[in-house]
């Protein structure tokens, strides 16, 4: 193994060893024998892995000479996002929590403010909460245990938000707007979102607001976290779209060159520019290559790991009644099923096993059980996963070749497909089963059932369907959050764009090379080295 290589994998195998291993501490300042019960970190520890997988899968899939830079670029943007939660966003979640939990370490955490005025009901008036506004810089009210290790729950998701468009755009070589991008998720786009969810803001309430159901449900955040995420890629990726060479025609010997789309690579064929634009089309398009393929398998490995930690239900303080079991399962075995029809694709298309796509089906496959893992059977997850390892390749293929949004990495539908479908499965296939009593609606009956919990179309034998109910708060939850996320992405771009483009007209260079206002507005395609030189060059 590779030197650099043992340098990576060194602190990954030692975490790995420190959570095998964990167990109570002994408190320096309390009673002889008192331990303190350390296994309460456990899940936010897990938790953790969730952003370090992603920074090695995202770093696999680039050039090698690009790959290190890359991957200390996300572990920056991480840190940025972190730190704006730990500053504000953080009081824009859960700064009113209290609210709707009984937890006494957060009682001090109340203040959520709603658009209504104070003629409304109070109690009305709390189902349409939109930002809370306590807990500064985890000071003071939001300095107890318990909200500091809701923090810790917390500061993985946001960073695993902000890779996801940071991925992108450090492809692109925007490094710079890679960084600002996780500045504005920590600070207004994952925090805002997470208070609709789980710090008891309005979309969570559209149960007791507008009778959708038991209002927006996404157990482990693949709304929140991937589908907000994959919005701003959207965003950059229309924004900042290379430029799409043309066809050019070369009167030597009546050949062809094309540069196909934005990958800059050359292919050059007999005859004219229909046939060539014809053979084209006809043309397989790789699996992706993955620089030290063993950190893609790593960081997908990592990736369901952090998984585990999400199962507790520590990230959601009003999570009740759900079997962390039933969410683990679902999880693993949906991540399972991704890998093996991602792995399968990539055989038959090419006859070997590609490690980077089947990493990819894996996440797809997880992302897939996020939001309903602990509401709906077994076998739909296993089914799911199926489907979305073996879509995972084609829709890449159709996003990045076909519509030309250069999406190498395949944010869009790793990330972004898999949680909207992710949130529509609660909408169908939510048995009843469990959540009994979620986000406030049905304690003790619900549909006229006593003891039924989240179900949507196709409920459990004894349960009442929710139709189409649980379909609305799911299509609502997501339209918001989308809206919310590309109107965000889409000012702060803009205002990057405008920025760069008013001193690009003073002559002078903005600092750094990936904030260039040319690179912005214009990005030029490099040359591709020779090895990527289509075979089929005339001798």
């Amino acid at each position: 193994m590779p030197k650099h290589t043992r340098t990576l994998l060194t602190p990954f195998i030692l975490l790995a060893l420190a959570l095998a291993t964990a167990s109570p501490v002994f408190a320096q300042n309390s009673t002889p024998g008192e331990a303190i019960d350390f296994t309460q970190l456990l899940p936010a520890a897990l938790t953790l892995l969730l952003p370090v997988g992603m920074i090695l899968l995202i770093s696999s899939a680039m050039p090698e000479d690009r790959a290190p830079a890359t991957a200390i670029n996300l572990l920056i943007v991480w840190s940025v996002a972190a730190l704006a939660y730990f500053g504000v966003g953080f009081a824009f979640h859960f700064g009113g929590i209290a609210q709707v939990s009984a937890n006494p370490d957060l009682r001090s955490l109340y203040w959520e403010w709603y658009p209504l005025d104070q003629s409304v009901d109070v109690g009305v008036a709390r189902l349409w909460g939109v930002v809370a506004l306590r807990g500064w810089f985890l000071s003071g009210e939001a300095s107890t245990p318990g909200a500091l290790l809701l923090f810790l729950s917390h500061v993985s998701l946001v960073g695993a938000a902000a890779m996801v468009p940071a991925g992108a755009l450090i492809r692109q070589g925007r490094a710079t707007t890679a960084i600002l991008t996780g500045l504005l998720t920590g600070t207004l786009i994952y925090p805002l979102t997470g208070n609709w969810l789980w710090g008891g803001g309005w979309l969570s309430n559209l149960g007791g607001n507008l009778g959708y159901g038991h209002g927006l449900v996404d157990f482990g955040g693949a709304g929140v976290i991937f589908l907000t995420g994959s919005a701003v890629t959207l965003v950059a990726l229309f924004l900042f779209r290379p430029t799409t060479p043309e066809v050019v025609e070369t009167p030597l010997d009546d050949k062809v060159v094309i540069t196909a789309g934005a990958s800059g690579r050359l292919t050059v064929y007999e005859g004219t520019t229909d046939s060539a634009q014809e053979e084209e089309t006809l043309q397989a398009t790789p699996m992706p290559s993955a620089y030290l393929p063993i950190l893609s398998m790593l960081g997908a490995g990592l990736v369901l790991l952090g998984w585990f930690g999400l199962t507790t239900g520590g990230h959601a303080p009003t999570a009740v009644d759900f079997a962390p079991a039933q969410a683990a399962v679902n999880g693993l075995l949906a991540a399972l099923a991704g890998a093996l029809t991602a792995a399968g694709y990539s055989w038959f298309t090419t006859k070997e096993l590609n490690p980077l796509m089947t990493a990819r089906g894996l996440i797809a496959g997880l992302i897939v059980a996020m939001a309903g893992a602990p509401f709906a059977p077994v076998w739909l997850f296993v089914v799911a996963g199926l489907l979305m390892g073996l879509l995972t390749p084609l829709l890449i293929y159709l996003f990045d070749q076909r519509m030309r949004l250069t999406d190498e990495l395949g944010t869009l539908t790793i990330y972004g497909v898999s949680a909207i479908v992710s949130l529509l499965l609660v909408a169908f296939f939510a048995d009843g089963r469990a959540g009994q009593g979620w986000n406030g609606i049905g304690a003790t009956d619900y549909q006229g059932v006593v003891g039924q919990g989240v179900s949507g179309l196709a409920a459990a034998s004894g349960f009442a369907s929710d139709w189409p109910g649980q379909l609305q708060a799911q299509l609502l939850g997501m339209g918001v959050m989308l809206v919310w996320a590309l109107l965000t992405s889409y000012l702060l771009f803009q205002t990057i764009i405008a920025v760069a483009n008013a001193w690009a007209r003073t002559g002078l260079e903005l600092a750094g090379p990936s904030l260039r206002a040319d690179d912005l507005t214009q990005p030029n395609i490099e040359e591709p080295p020779e090895d990527t030189i289509d075979s089929q060059l005339v001798s």
